[in-house]
C-alpha cells in the first residue's frame, strides 16, 4: 500500500496533532499479535489487552486519542498491510508526515 492510499483510508478518523508514543508502542505490539486469522470480534479483546480501550479513569482527551488511534488501527486491519508493516507504520505514526520518513512499500 502506498502512503497516499493509506492517508486517504484514515481520513475519516478524528486525528489530533499527534498520539502519545506509549499508545503507539502498545498498538505496534498489538499488531505483532494480530494475524489474518483473527476474527473481527476479537479486535475488542486486542484493544483491551493493548491498553487502547477507554477506561473510566481516562481523561476525556485520552479517551478521544484512544478512539482516534483505534480508528486508524481498524483501517489498518482492513487494509492489505502485513502485520510487520502495520506495526512499523503505527509505531512511527507521528513521523509519517515528516520529510524523509521512509514508507514501507508493501
Amino acid at each position: 500500500m502506498k502512503k497516499e492510499e493509506f492517508m486517504r483510508q484514515i481520513e475519516g478518523c478524528k486525528l489530533s496533532g499527534s498520539f502519545d508514543q506509549h499508545l503507539l508502542d502498545n498498538a505496534s505490539e498489538m499488531f505483532g499479535k494480530w494475524g489474518m486469522t483473527t476474527q473481527l470480534n476479537e479486535k475488542e479483546h486486542l484493544f483491551e489487552t493493548s491498553g487502547l480501550a477507554p477506561k473510566t479513569e481516562d481523561s476525556s482527551a485520552l479517551k478521544k486519542e484512544k478512539e482516534a488511534l483505534r480508528c486508524v488501527c481498524e483501517k489498518i486491519m482492513k487494509s492489505n498491510l502485513n502485520r510487520k508493516d502495520a506495526a512499523v507504520i503505527i509505531k512511527n505514526f507521528n513521523k509519517i508526515k515528516d520529510p524523509g520518513f521512509e514508507w514501507v512499500e508493501g
